[in-house]
Parts: C-alpha cells; structure tokens; sequence
C-alpha cells in the first residue's frame, strides 16, 4: 500500500498526533507517514470531513487516510475501514467520511471489529493510538478490509449542502468552512458560476460585486469573493478575516444573483 496520510484535531501541543507515528512505526517500519492536518477544531466533525474532502484527491490511490476527529471515541459508536478508488479511510463512524461517502464509490466498508489488529489494551478515551493507528499500519503491510470485521452498508453520514438554484437563475447556497485565514468557503461550485456576466453575492446583509481572480485584486482590509483553491465561491478579505469582518461562519446563507 502506499503512504498513511494523517487528519486529526489532535493538535501539536502534546503528543496525541505524534505517537500515531511510533504506533504505526512499530508494525509497519518502512511506512510513509504524512501529516496532512492535525488542527481540525477540537471535536468538530463536520470541520474534520470538509477538510479532508479537500485533500484526498491529491493522494495517491493507494493511500491509507487515517481521518481522527472522534467526541465520541469510548462509546458504542463504530468504527470502520472504507476503500474506494481514491483510497483507503481509516475512521470513526460520526460523519467525518460524509463528502468521500457523497462523492465516491464505496467498493468495499467493513466495521473494525477484529482486536488481533489493535494494541493488546484499547484505551476508552484514545483508539487513535490503540485502535486506528494500528489498523492503518496493518494495511499498509497488505492486511485485507475483509479481515478487520464485518461487512457494513448503514454508514453514519450528514447531508452534504447543495446549491439551490431559483427560477431567475440565481444560486442559493450556504457557508460550508472557515479556514485559518477566516476566509469563508461556500458551497457554490466554480462550475456553477456564469462567466461574462454581472454577479452580486449576498452575504450576512452585504453585497459583494464581482468575481475577482486574486486576493491581490483587491485592496488591503477589502472584502471579495472569489474561486479559492477548494474550487468553491468563497468570501475574503485581502490581509485580513472575513468571518471577523461579517461576524459569521459555518452555515451562514449565501445567494449569487446574476445579472444587474
């Protein structure tokens, strides 16, 4: 199998995120572990599952994405093993994988069940260490879903927003992130956006005129909206946080309205 790509909300303060890496060191010694994100905000799912709908697809197939952002981690929630043809995922069964469950065929799911490919003890309040680590490294060595558990097909997952789109031609869509930056990402697809025609976004009572190509198209502490790398409409201020300047985030309506 090809590298274990870890995203977590372990964060780097203590060593959560860094033992993932003795973890699966001691099973699989020539693994190639990359650290995508160990940031996510503190038990936030939905945070966790737009983030790595954002990344995966620039893995390589075979790669084994170890996703842990895990408030329920001790309970009886499920934790499962999905393969696709963009790769492997590795989590909890909260939501986190609900973008790669929108966007991708599922070839094989199975629950994690099997303890002979965990840490001989399992932590009530750390399977990341004792239970998925393990298991991303027993993949990368060749192990088999069909060997972890059972057969699944009932996955926990949310319902990925969707742009609705009005009988005028307008777009109605949502803020789906805020990232570091406070740039707010929507849910609006470039593809959806119409070239060569006079668009307004409303946001937060502001409208933001036009469709800039670059932050540096814009003046310092200026609000824009423009394509970000996600390839999703997203709402900024150059040098500075949108989500400060509006006062809002994640789930804050937006509406594209084309023409004058």
């Amino acid at each position: 199998m090809g590298p274990i790509a870890l995203l977590t909300d372990f964060g780097t303060r203590d060593g959560y995120a860094g033992v993932l890496h003795g973890d699966i060191l001691c099973i699989n010694p020539a693994a190639v572990i990359v650290d995508v994100c160990h940031d996510i905000p503190a038990q936030d799912i939905r945070a966790g599952a737009f983030v790595l709908s954002t990344v995966y697809r620039y893995f390589p197939e075979d790669t084994i994405h170890l996703v842990i952002v895990d408030p329920g981690v001790g309970s009886e929630r499920r934790a499962i093993a999905v393969r696709t043809a963009v790769g492997t995922f590795v989590a909890p069964d909260n939501g986190v994988l609900s973008y790669v469950f929108a966007r991708e065929p599922v070839r094989a799911m199975v629950q994690l069940t099997e303890p002979r490919y965990w840490r001989a003890v399992l932590s009530h309040t750390f399977h990341g260490r004792d239970l998925f680590a393990p298991v991303a490294a027993h993949l990368s060595l060749g192990v088999e879903l069909a060997e972890l558990g059972p057969a699944m097909q009932d996955p926990v997952r949310f319902t990925v927003p969707q742009v609705r789109a009005t009988r005028e031609g307008n777009l109605h869509g949502e803020v789906l992130h805020v990232d570091r930056f406070g740039n707010l990402v929507t849910n609006v697809p470039a593809e959806l956006v119409p070239a060569g025609q006079l668009l307004r976004l409303q946001i937060a009572g502001r409208e933001l005129r036009g469709v800039r190509r670059a932050y540096a198209h814009a003046s310092d502490g200026e609000l824009l909206v423009l394509v970000g790398s996600s390839g999703y409409l997203e709402v900024a201020v150059r040098n500075g946080s949108a989500a400060d300047t509006l006062g809002t985030g994640r789930g804050t309506e937006v509406e594209l309205i084309v023409g004058s």
